[in-house]
C-alpha cells in the first residue's frame, strides 16, 4: 500500500467510530452543539483559510464567462434590424427568437440542479461552459433563420444551466464575511460584458450594413479564455465532497486552497480533518436522509414553505427587471425619443453596473443584509414605475433607468438569499427550481403587457408596479436574513 492509499485507509477508518458519536449528537435540538470541541464548521475554517488566489482564479473564470454572456445579449439586440434586412425576417419570428431563449433558460435551469446536486459543482461548471462557447461559435455558421432560432434555444439551456451552477460553487468557496460583496462581481460581468459588447458594435457595424458574424465571433473569444483557465483552475467545492463522503479528496482541496493561498494561521492535522468528518456526518443526520437532488425534495415539511415564498419572489422579480428591459425600447420609440437606441441601451447597462456596485457595498451592512434590502428595493423600484403613470411624457427614461437600477440590485440580493436558504445538498436544485419558476414570469409578462398596452402605453408600468409592491410583501415572509450565517446552518 502507497503513502496515499494509507492516508486514504486512516480517513476512511475513524468512519465507523465517528458514526456512533454522531447518533448521540444528532439527537440534541440545540444547533449550537457544533461549536464544540468534537466538531469545527466548515465555515470556520474557509474562515481562517481565507480569500485568496484559489478563490480569485476560480472568479476570474466566472467574471470573464459573464462578460461573454453580457456581450450576447448586446449582440442579439443589435443583431435584430440587421437580420430583418439580411433575412427578412418577419416580428413573428423576432417574438419566437426571444421565446426559444427564455425556454431554454427555464429548462437549463431546471436541469442544473439535477446535475450539480448528484455530481458535483466542477463537471458540470465546465461542460456547460464548453457547449456554451460551442454553440456561440457554432451560430456564425448559420445560414437561415431556422438554424439560428435553433442555436438561441440551446444558447438558452446552457446558460440557463450554468448560472446557478456557478453561484453555488463560488458561494460555498468564499468566507461568510464576503460571500455578499464578491456575488456582485459576477453581476457585474454580465453588465461590463453588455458594454464590451457596444464597443464592438461601434467598430464592426456600420447602421444595419455591418457582419453580425464577425461581431459574434469577437463577443465569443472571451468564452474561448474562460474555457482554457476553467480547465487549468476550477476545482470541486470541498463542501460538497464532505458531504457527500469524499473525504480525502475533500482534504486534497482543502489542502490545495491553504496552499495556493498562502495560509499560516491554519494546519489541517488530522485531528482538524476528524472533526469536519463529524460535521458532514452531523450535517447529514439532520437532514435524515431526506435531503437529495430532486423537487419533491423542495417540498418537503418546513421547506415546503420557504420554496412558495422564494418562487413568488423570483417570478415577480423576473416580471418587473425583464417588463422593463423589452418594454423600455418599445415605448421610447412611441415618445419619439431623440437619443439613438445604442445610447439607450448603453445607460441601461451603466444603471446594471451602477446597481451592482451599490449592492455590493449594502449586502453585508448589518440591519440591511440581504432581506431588508431586497424589500427596499422592490419599494423603490415599485414608486418609480408608478410614477411613470404621471410624469412619462417628460422623465420616462430617468425612471424607467431608476427602476431598472434596482431591480438589478434585487438579483444579487436574491441570488445571496436563495443560495443561503437552502442546504449543500438541496442548494443548486432549489437556486435553479426558482430561477426556472422567475423565466416563467419572463414568459407570461410580454401577454399580460400586451393586453394592458391596448389601455395606454405606460400601462405596463402599473403591472410592474404592483408587482414590484407584491415582491416586497413576499419578502416579509422569508422566517429570518441569512446575514453572518454559515451555510448550512440556515435550515
Amino acid at each position: 500500500m502507497n503513502e496515499i492509499e494509507q492516508q486514504e485507509a486512516s480517513h476512511y477508518s475513524t468512519i465507523n467510530e465517528l458514526k456512533s458519536e454522531i447518533q448521540v449528537v444528532s439527537q440534541k435540538e440545540d444547533h449550537s452543539i457544533i461549536k464544540s470541541d468534537n466538531i469545527i464548521n466548515f465555515d470556520d475554517t474557509l474562515t481562517q483559510i481565507g480569500f485568496g488566489r484559489f478563490q480569485i482564479m476560480q472568479y476570474l473564470v466566472s467574471i470573464i464567462l459573464g462578460i461573454m454572456e453580457g456581450a450576447q445579449i448586446t449582440i442579439f439586440t443589435l443583431m435584430i434590424p440587421i437580420l430583418k434586412k439580411e433575412w427578412d425576417i418577419s416580428e413573428s419570428i423576432v417574438s419566437l427568437q426571444t421565446s426559444f431563449i427564455f425556454m431554454g433558460f427555464l429548462v437549463g435551469s431546471m436541469l442544473s440542479g439535477q446535475f450539480t446536486d448528484r455530481y458535483g459543482r466542477k463537471l458540470p461548471f465546465i461542460f456547460s461552459s464548453l457547449f456554451t462557447v460551442l454553440i456561440c461559435f457554432a451560430t456564425i455558421l448559420c445560414t437561415n433563420v431556422y438554424q439560428l432560432l435553433i442555436m438561441r434555444g440551446f444558447m438558452g439551456v446552457f446558460v440557463g444551466f450554468f448560472a446557478p451552477c456557478c453561484v453555488t460553487l463560488l458561494q460555498e468557496i468564499t468566507p461568510n464575511n464576503l460571500r455578499g460583496q464578491m456575488t456582485g462581481t459576477v453581476t457585474l460581468s454580465v453588465a461590463i460584458g453588455q458594454l464590451y459588447g457596444f464597443f464592438m458594435a461601434s467598430l464592426i457595424l456600420d447602421g444595419i450594413n455591418g457582419s453580425w458574424r464577425w461581431l459574434t465571433f469577437l463577443g465569443s473569444l472571451p468564452g474561448l479564455i474562460a474555457l482554457i483557465l476553467s480547465l487549468m483552475y476550477i476545482q470541486e467545492s470541498p463542501r460538497y465532497l464532505l458531504l457527500e463522503g469524499k473525504y480525502y479528496d475533500a482534504f486534497q482541496t482543502l489542502r490545495l486552497m491553504i496552499k495556493t493561498n498562502k495560509a499560516t494561521e491554519i494546519n489541517l492535522s488530522i485531528e482538524i480533518e476528524h472533526k469536519l468528518v463529524i460535521w458532514s456526518l452531523y450535517m447529514n443526520s439532520i437532514a435524515k436522509k431526506t435531503e437529495h437532488a430532486s423537487f419533491k425534495s423542495l417540498l418537503n415539511g418546513d421547506r415546503l414553505y420557504i420554496s412558495i415564498v422564494l418562487w413568488s419572489i423570483w417570478f415577480l422579480l423576473c416580471f418587473s427587471y425583464y417588463g422593463n428591459l423589452m418594454t423600455m425600447p418599445q415605448i421610447l420609440y412611441q415618445l419619439k425619443d431623440n437619443q439613438s437606441q445604442l445610447q439607450q441601451l448603453v445607460y441601461a447597462c451603466l444603471s446594471d453596473i451602477l446597481g451592482a456596485i451599490l449592492a455590493t457595498l449594502i449586502i453585508d451592512i448589518k440591519g440591511l443584509g440581504r432581506k431588508n434590502s431586497l424589500i427596499i428595493g422592490f419599494l423603490i423600484a415599485a414608486i418609480f414605475s408608478f410614477l411613470q403613470l404621471y410624469y412619462y411624457e417628460k422623465h420616462f427614461a430617468i425612471l424607467a433607468i431608476l427602476q431598472k437600477m434596482f431591480l438589478s440590485m434585487n438579483y444579487i440580493f436574491c441570488y445571496q438569499l436563495t443560495t443561503e436558504l437552502y442546504p449543500t445538498k438541496l442548494r443548486t436544485t432549489g437556486l435553479g427550481t426558482a430561477v426556472a419558476i422567475g423565466r416563467l414570469g419572463v414568459i407570461l409578462m410580454p401577454w399580460s403587457c400586451m393586453i394592458v398596452s391596448q389601455y395606454s402605453i405606460i400601462a405596463p408600468f402599473l403591472l410592474f408596479s404592483i408587482a414590484s409592491f407584491l415582491g416586497s410583501i413576499f419578502t416579509c415572509f422569508i422566517p429570518f436574513d441569512t446575514l453572518g450565517k454559515s451555510l448550512d446552518n440556515n435550515n
